[in-house]
């Protein structure tokens, strides 16, 4: 299934879309900052694995970010830990094409996704964290209708210092 805006197509990633490019962005300290792959090197076949355990697991739906205009993959996006029985799911994304930063793109991926897991997965809760000093995943959850439900103190390492993480969630009839 294809998701798509004015701007983007969110598809489903194959091994094919594994590109170098791809490792790189998961290698480049400032894309991989708030990520947890950011512990272990990436590799192409890493990313194929990784491409290849989500295809397979039905509690998760990877979609890759793609221009429009060019076809260009630029990010990817998951709706993971989706539980049928309490139909719930998890937000996560990342833009690794850094020339696409600051396009407002994001929030087109997030309200996509977003819609998708409340209207074709049937869910009923969507949730997304990030970490505190991550203001731009906070301002584009919150912009995208999501409400911000918790703060967990001290929750991570980031750059070998504890910080904090905050934890967000959209009910489905709070969706617009």
């Amino acid at each position: 299934m294809n998701l798509e805006s004015d701007r983007l197509l969110l598809r489903p990633l194959t091994g094919h879309d594994a590109t170098q490019d791809y490792a790189d962005w998961l290698n480049d300290q400032e894309v991989n900052q708030y990520l947890e792959t950011r512990h272990s090197p990436q590799t192409q076949r890493s990313c194929v694995e990784f491409i290849e355990k989500m295809n397979s697991d039905p509690a998760s739906h990877l979609f890759g970010i793609f221009l429009k205009a060019d076809g260009r993959h630029i990010g990817n996006a998951k709706l993971g830990f989706v539980n049928a029985q309490y139909q719930t799911g998890e937000l996560s994304f990342f833009i690794g094409d850094k020339a696409q930063w600051g396009k407002g793109l994001t929030s087109e991926v997030v309200r996509l996704l977003t819609r998708y897991g409340f209207e074709t997965l049937k869910l009923e809760r969507i949730e997304s964290g990030c970490y505190e000093q991550n203001l731009a995943s906070l301002r584009v959850l919150l912009k995208s209708g999501y409400s911000v439900e918790g703060f967990r103190r001290r929750s991570v390492v980031l750059n070998g210092h504890r910080v904090g993480s905050f934890w967000l969630g959209i009910l489905k009839h709070e969706f617009v």
